[in-house]
C-alpha cells in the first residue's frame, strides 16, 4: 500500500484508502495523480490591506493574509535575491540527489492535488533545499527545468550545487522554509523574510466567531478580518502542504471548535457576552481539544453555540445570532446549541471536521438537521476539563465529518483512551435492530423509504435483522415508576441544576463584582437558571439517583453485552422531523408541511419517542447520526421544489463506541454510506 504524501491527505479526502497511520516518504514518480499539468505563472501579490498583525493581500481574484512576523529569515548570496513587496513563493525540499525533473514535477502535481490555498502563482519564485548529508546536484533535465520556468528567482539551499545557467538568477541560502506557498518581503537586515500563508475564506454562514492564527509563545491569537459591508469575517486557512510533514495520523486535517472549549490564548464566550468579559482568556487548552492537536489536526477558528449550550431555537437569542443552515432554501433550522459546528462542516470544504458537544442531543439533532455524520460518545469518553459544562452527568464531547471513512478513524483515534471504551474486538455487528413502531413510520413517505432501505442494507450487509416493537412500552419499565414525566422531570433537573450551580450563580457573582452590574443572558439559558435556582441539593441528588437507575437498568434489560459484537442489539430512531422542512423563524413553522423541531417541550405533554435523544443522554450511551439521503419538499421561502437532508439515529451499549464507528466504516465500504456534499445538497 503506497504510504506517500498524497496518500495522507486523499485518505481525510474521501478516497478508499485505508492506512491512516502512515509514515511521510518523498513523494514518488509513480503515485497516481490527478491529470495536472504544472503551469509556470508568474505573479505579483497586490496589497488590499496592511495593519499591525499582517496583510491582507489579492492573487488573481484570490485573497490571502500574510502574519506580519515572518516564519524565518534567510540572506541570500545575490542582492537581487531580495525584491520589493509581497512576492510569491513556492518551497520544495529533497530528499534524494541527484534531484530530478521528474521528482520537481511531481511535487508541484502534488502541491495542486493536495492543497487549496497552492496555485500555480506561487511559483514566481522557487525555495529549493536539499536535506541529504552530502552536497545535492540536479540532473541535466531537471537544470533545463528551472531555467526554463518563468520564475523570478530561484533559492538553493547551500548544500546544492549551483546550475550552470544565468537565468533565472540564483542565490543561495542557508535553507529554505518546510515545503508549501509563502510570500517573501525584504527584511529589515537586508535579507528575506519568509512568511506563512493562509487563504483567506468567507464566513457566508455566520458559523465562526473568529478565526485562529498560531501564536509565537504558543496557543493562538484570534482573527476578526471584515472586507466589505456585509460584515461576514473571513477565516485565514492554512496550506495543508506543511500541515503534513508532521506525519501524524490526522495530519493536514482542519478543524473548528465549539466556543466552549478553551484553547490557549482564545476567548471563550460560551455564546454570552457577560461571559466573555468576566473571564480571561485561558492560557491552557482543554484536555479533549489537545488530543486532537496531538494527532495532528490544525485548529482555524472558533465556532458559534447556543448560549451556555442550552438547546435554544434559532430565534431565541439576545447576545450572538444563530448561524445558517447551509441546505435546501438557507432557511432551515440547524438546531441546538453545536449547530454553529453543524453549519460549518455543512457549508465549507475546507474543513475537515467540526467539534461540538453533546448533552441531550446538541451533535445528534444538528447533525441530522444538516446532513452529517455526527457522535455521541459514551458518557465519560474523554476528559472535559475546560469544557464549560451544561451537565456533567451527562456532557460529551462529538464532533461532525461529511466523510463517513473519516468519521470512523477520527472516533477511533480521538476516544482511543477512553476508560469505558469497551477493549474487546467485536467479530461481528450486533445481531438485532430495535425498529420502534410507534417512531415510524415518518410522515414524509419519500423519507420513510430511505429508512426502510437502510435497514434492508443492514440486513443485507451486516446480517443485522429488524425487531419491531413499540419502544415506549418497553421503556416504561426501566423509567420511575413507569412514568416519563418524572423521568423527564429529572433529565430537566440535571440540566438546570448543574448549569445554574457551575455556570449561572458564579458568573452573575463575578459580573456583579467586576462591573457592579447584573449580566443579561439569553431567553433559554434566563428560564434554566431560574428554574435551576429553586433545585435543592436533595432534588439534584433525587435526578442523579433516577439516572444511575435507568442507566443500569438499560444495560441490565435492554441492550446486552454481547461477546462478538460488544451490543446485542443497536436501537434506531429518527433525530430530524420526518422528512419535513424545519425553519429558523418560528412563524415559518406554521407553513402547511413544515414541522417545529423539538428540543425541549412542556412537562407532561410530551411523547416518550418525541425525546428518544435523552435515552443516550441519561443512560451514557454511545449514539451517531448517519445521512442517508435528501428528500424533496416546495419551499414557500425560495418558490422552488428543495432538498431536504435525512439521517438516522443508531444507539448502542454504553463503550460500544469502536463498533458504530466500525459500522459505518464497514458500510461506507459497502458503498451504502457515501460521502456528503457542502452547501445546498446534501447528496
Amino acid at each position: 500500500m503506497a504510504t506517500g504524501l498524497v496518500e495522507r491527505l486523499l485518505f481525510f479526502q474521501g478516497y478508499q484508502l485505508f492506512e491512516l497511520n502512515v509514515m511521510l516518504t518523498s513523494v514518488r514518480t509513480t503515485i497516481c495523480l490527478l491529470s495536472l499539468v504544472a503551469v509556470l505563472v508568474a505573479a505579483k501579490a497586490d496589497v488590499i490591506k496592511i495593519d499591525k498583525s499582517g496583510s491582507i493581500l489579492d492573487i488573481a481574484g484570490q485573497l490571502y493574509y500574510a502574519p506580519l512576523n515572518p516564519l524565518l529569515t534567510v540572506h541570500p548570496s545575490r542582492r537581487s535575491g531580495v525584491s520589493a513587496g509581497f512576492v510569491p513563493a513556492t518551497s520544495i525540499r529533497a530528499q534524494y540527489s541527484p534531484i530530478k525533473k521528474a521528482f520537481l514535477e511531481a511535487q508541484i502535481r502534488t502541491y495542486e492535488a493536495v492543497d487549496d490555498v497552492w496555485t500555480p502563482h506561487f511559483l514566481e519564485s522557487l525555495f529549493i533545499s536539499y536535506d541529504g548529508q552530502t552536497t545535492g546536484f540536479f540532473d541535466e533535465a531537471a537544470e533545463k527545468w528551472l531555467q526554463s520556468s518563468n520564475a523570478s528567482h530561484i533559492y538553493l539551499s547551500a548544500n546544492i550545487r549551483l546550475p550552470s545557467f544565468a537565468s533565472p538568477p540564483i542565490s543561495q541560502v542557508t535553507t529554505g522554509p518546510p515545503a508549501g506557498p509563502y510570500f517573501t518581503t525584504p527584511s529589515s537586515s537586508s535579507g528575506l523574510d519568509i512568511h506563512n500563508v493562509y487563504r483567506l475564506r468567507k464566513d457566508e454562514y455566520a458559523t465562526f466567531l473568529f478565526g485562529a492564527l498560531p501564536a509565537p509563545s504558543g496557543g493562538w491569537v484570534q482573527t476578526n478580518i471584515t472586507l466589505d459591508s456585509s460584515s461576514a469575517q473571513y477565516i485565514p486557512v492554512p496550506s495543508r502542504i506543511a500541515l503534513l510533514t508532521k506525519s501524524l495520523p490526522l495530519s493536514g486535517t482542519r478543524f473548528a471548535l465549539k466556543d466552549i472549549f478553551d484553547a490557549q490564548g482564545l476567548p471563550t464566550g460560551a455564546g454570552s457576552l457577560a461571559y466573555a468579559r468576566v473571564y480571561p482568556a485561558p492560557n491552557t487548552t482543554a484536555p479533549a481539544v489537545q488530543r486532537l492537536l496531538d494527532l495532528g489536526a490544525t485548529l482555524v477558528g472558533k465556532t458559534r453555540t447556543s448560549q451556555f449550550a442550552h438547546g435554544a431555537q434559532p430565534w431565541e437569542f439576545e447576545d450572538i445570532p444563530y448561524s445558517w443552515n447551509p441546505r435546501a432554501d438557507g432557511h432551515l433550522t440547524a438546531s441546538a446549541s453545536s449547530s454553529g459546528s453543524a453549519c460549518a462542516i455543512a457549508g465549507y470544504d475546507w474543513l475537515e471536521f467540526t467539534v461540538g458537544s453533546d448533552t441531550r442531543g446538541s451533535v445528534r439533532k444538528p447533525a441530522a438537521f444538516v446532513g452529517a455524520y455526527g457522535i455521541r460518545p459514551s458518557h465519560e469518553s474523554l476528559d472535559l476539563t475546560g469544557v464549560v459544562p451544561l451537565s456533567e452527568d451527562m456532557d460529551t464531547a462529538g464532533f461532525f465529518t461529511r466523510d463517513p471513512r473519516l468519521f470512523s478513524a477520527l472516533g477511533n483515534r480521538w476516544y482511543e483512551e477512553s476508560p469505558v471504551r469497551s477493549r474487546r474486538q467485536t467479530i461481528r455487528f450486533p445481531k438485532k435492530l430495535l425498529y420502534p413502531t410507534e417512531h415510524f413510520p415518518v410522515k414524509n413517505p419519500a423519507a420513510q423509504a430511505l429508512y426502510d432501505g437502510f435497514v434492508t442494507a443492514l440486513e443485507k450487509h451486516l446480517k443485522i435483522t429488524k425487531v419491531p416493537l413499540n419502544l415506549t412500552d418497553v421503556l416504561l419499565d426501566h423509567l420511575p415508576e413507569g412514568n416519563f414525566t418524572h423521568f423527564h422531570l429529572a433529565s430537566n433537573t440535571l440540566a438546570e441544576y448543574r448549569s445554574w450551580v457551575s455556570v449561572g450563580q458564579p458568573l452573575i457573582a463575578a459580573h456583579e463584582q467586576l462591573f457592579n452590574t447584573t449580566p443579561t443572558f439569553d431567553p433559554r439559558p434566563r428560564q434554566m437558571f431560574a428554574l435551576g435556582a429553586t433545585h435543592t441539593d436533595d432534588d439534584f441528588a433525587a435526578a442523579v439517583r433516577i439516572r444511575n437507575a435507568f442507566r443500569d437498568s438499560i444495560a441490565a434489560d435492554l441492550l446486552l453485552p454481547d461477546t462478538k459484537s460488544c451490543s446485542d442489539s443497536l436501537f434506531m430512531y429518527d433525530a430530524g422531523t420526518g422528512g419535513q422542512p424545519s425553519y429558523r423563524v418560528e412563524e415559518f413553522n406554521h407553513i402547511e408541511g413544515a414541522a417545529q423541531a423539538l428540543l425541549t417541550g412542556p412537562i407532561g405533554k410530551s411523547k416518550p419517542s418525541d425525546y428518544f435523544t435523552f435515552i443516550a443522554s441519561m443512560a451514557g450511551l454511545p449514539e451517531i447520526t448517519v445521512p442517508l439521503g435528501q428528500v424533496g419538499y416546495f419551499s414557500h421561502i425560495s418558490r422552488e421544489w428543495e432538498m431536504l437532508p435525512v439521517a438516522v439515529q443508531l444507539v448502542a451499549r454504553r463503550g460500544c463506541d469502536n463498533m458504530l464507528l466500525n459500522l459505518v466504516d464497514k458500510l461506507a465500504v459497502a458503498g451504502v454510506l457515501s460521502s456528503t456534499k457542502t452547501g445546498r445538497y446534501t447528496f
